[in-house]
């Protein structure tokens, strides 16, 4: 007999599973934010607008993107729920929370949820082919990547989050053994600090690293959605976001520097030019099995990441159903005996949409590459806006505690980090095929502000409803642990007390 069961609807105050996972789990859900896929490939953008001062680029743009995730946090030490951003802005103002809603979670879904699977497919297809001699269609692959990464988020979070954790500590393994290889050996001519010598970069390329730097973060909130299923959200979240840009930054620095003296700072010229950069490195410092081992490890990361990215997806539409902003049948869960329930309409439509755009795209007989690069265009756009919608709403905040200064720093660094991203997303304006994507951001934009009118036109009770906060949102700790909730050990002690900033 099964031992799961279908929840007809979901209840305005009907929380999402049971409040269980730690800071490590929402670590998780943040930190697949596809960090080595980016180092392997995104990376050499930067290296061809910077050259030898790609760690500069980097360490620039992880500054931007960490003051914005500390305006985020400003919202996560307040609000907490499965909408993420919508459960963040709605509190401010519902009709921003919806426009917002649909531009981040269209974003999250083209940039991964549909998305990533072209990209899923083509590496792995690549893979097999190379290493076994298999020669099967991407699309298959992608089927198949489908169907796993929908039962991973169909069974629990608490699976998933940890799943995501362990594939993300093992892909990182070859990258940081190959850095260690070339650090000891000194890399092409010695280990030198001169990347991080300013003097070396032009302005304009200094300038034009960063904007590509800044899209290799894109997705560092994602634990945000977490928020109904995190113990202590107020305290987990912030340090999920931070902690992400921070590792992530960590990452970044290791492997470009690495990478900058494996090929000879005398030859960044090939290192920008070179279309698998780590590959080349690997085989050329420790063997062609070491090549192979990055390229599985890319190919996980992308699944990790997509998968995190079907989570995110999953539980905002869940929100916005349960408001009533979208159909009922979409704020269905699971409501399984024994673990947490997870957003049954929400996975449903993300998995569905991934089947339909994976078969039409391989009956037009696409490139998958060129599919997954508009996707990710596209996808980065409406999410590089809401960053920026996020920081200019966060003054309302600010304004509650005018002696602290110092924050309007940190706000104006975080201002100018989207607003580059943006730049560089579509200066210069891209050419057909890859123009789809400012065109489409385009028009979510305008559908998302038709959406609100009507909803504010027609159901302005529904835009009350959903500036109140929900009646679990407040609940001491020992409620949330009579509810079958666990306080993580590592955050016991601090949870006792209120979040304090």
């Amino acid at each position: 007999m099964s031992t799961e069961q279908i929840t007809p609807t979901a209840a305005p105050a009907q929380r999402l599973g049971r409040p269980i996972l730690s800071t490590w789990e929402a670590i998780a859900q943040s930190l697949a934010i596809g960090p080595i896929f980016s180092v392997a490939f995104v990376a050499t953008l930067v290296i061809g607008a910077a050259g030898i001062s790609t760690p500069i680029s980097f360490l620039l743009a992880a500054i931007g993107m960490l003051s914005v995730g500390w305006m985020i946090t400003l919202y996560a030490r307040r609000y907490a729920g499965a909408g993420a951003i919508y459960d963040y802005l709605r509190r401010i103002s519902p009709v921003i929370g919806i426009v917002a809603a649909c531009l981040y979670f269209t974003g999250i879904l083209v940039l991964a949820g549909i998305g990533g699977y072209p990209a899923i497919g083509l590496l792995t297809s690549t893979l097999f082919h190379t290493a076994f001699g298999l020669s099967l269609p991407w699309w298959i692959y992608a089927i198949i990547a489908i169907c796993g990464i929908f039962l991973l988020n169909h069974f629990g979070i608490r699976i998933t989050t940890r799943v995501q954790l362990v594939l993300t500590g093992l892909s990182t393994l070859p990258l940081l053994f190959l850095a260690l290889v070339i650090i000891v050996k000194g890399g092409d001519a010695g280990n030198s600090l001169e990347m991080f010598n300013p003097a070396h970069a032009s302005v304009s390329g200094l300038f034009q690293g960063i904007l590509f730097a800044i899209t290799m973060f894109i997705g560092f909130e994602a634990s945000a959605s977490l928020g109904e299923e995190t113990a202590d959200p107020r305290r987990s979240i912030p340090r999920a976001i931070a902690g992400t840009v921070i590792i992530a930054a960590v990452f970044y620095l290791i492997i470009t520097y690495a990478s900058g003296i494996g090929f000879g700072l005398a030859h960044a010229d090939q290192w920008a030019k070179d279309g698998s950069p780590l590959d080349t490195l690997g085989t050329r410092y420790v063997g062609p099995w070491l090549a192979v081992l990055i390229d599985i490890a890319v190919v996980i990361d992308v699944i990790v990441s997509v998968s995190a990215f079907t989570a995110t997806t999953a539980r905002g539409i869940f929100a916005l159903a349960r408001h009533g902003f979208l159909p009922q049948v979409m704020a269905r869960t699971t409501n399984f005996r024994t673990r947490p329930d997870t957003p049954l309409g929400g996975n449903l439509f993300v998995f569905s949409c991934a089947v339909i755009v994976t078969i039409f795209l391989a009956i037009i007989g696409a490139d998958p590459m060129t599919a997954f690069n508009i996707f990710a265009s596209w996808g980065t756009i409406l999410i590089t806006t809401i960053y920026l919608v996020l920081v200019l709403c966060a003054v309302t905040i600010l304004r509650e505690e005018p002696k602290k200064w110092w924050r309007w720093i940190i706000f104006v660094i975080a201002l100018i980090a989207p607003v580059l991203g943006l730049y560089g997303s579509v200066i210069p304006f891209p050419q057909w095929p890859n123009n789809i994507a400012p065109f489409g951001s385009l028009a979510v934009i305008v559908i998302a502000a038709i959406w609100a009118f009507v909803v504010r036109s027609n159901k302005p009770e529904l835009l009350a409803e959903a500036s109140k906060a929900h009646v679990w949102e407040d609940e001491p700790i020992s409620v949330v642990a009579a509810e079958g909730g666990t306080i993580p050990e590592e955050d016991e002690e601090a949870s006792a007390q209120p979040a304090q900033e």
